[in-house]
């Protein structure tokens, strides 16, 4: 009886270090990025990788933050006709802090996406933190896997 506990034990064992032996990274295909993640540049100046990632999915529009409330990005995304960026927050990124929202102004921004990643890309109404005073306009370029 012991014999078998004994058994079984190693069995188990082996199953298990055969299964976390040789795992291999997950490499996204060309234009994703894995979930969890983005990246993020602010006029022609990329931040580099972002790990803090969070995707709310409600009815036809999913509200995408990264950052923390201090340092970050909230987009709001349609799927009810096609991709639309509805707004998009830049808050202390690369120097600007801004706003994006659809219909005001003349120019919308652009999404696009790949397997489980959007890019949106388009200019924002807002303000250089080393001149907080001047209003200005900054470009973006979000690229994020939900």
């Amino acid at each position: 009886m012991k014999y078998s506990y004994l058994v079984v034990a190693a069995v188990g064992a082996t199953v298990l270090a055969g299964c976390s032996s040789g795992s291999e990274e997950y490499t996204p295909p060309p234009g994703e990025l894995v979930s969890g993640t983005a990246e993020i540049t602010i006029n022609d100046n990329n931040l580099g990788e972002f790990d803090s990632v969070s995707c709310t999915p409600a009815g036809s529009q999913t509200t995408i933050t990264t950052g923390d409330d201090t340092s970050g990005s909230t987009l709001v995304i349609s799927n009810a006709e096609g991709l639309i960026a509805e707004s998009v927050s830049v808050r202390e990124l690369g120097g600007f802090t801004g706003s994006y929202n659809r219909g005001l102004g003349d120019d919308e921004a652009e999404v696009t996406m790949s397997g489980n990643t959007y890019t949106v890309t388009g200019s924002a109404d807002g303000f250089a933190t080393d001149a907080p005073s001047f209003r200005t306009t900054g470009t973006f370029s979000i690229k994020v896997a939900c």
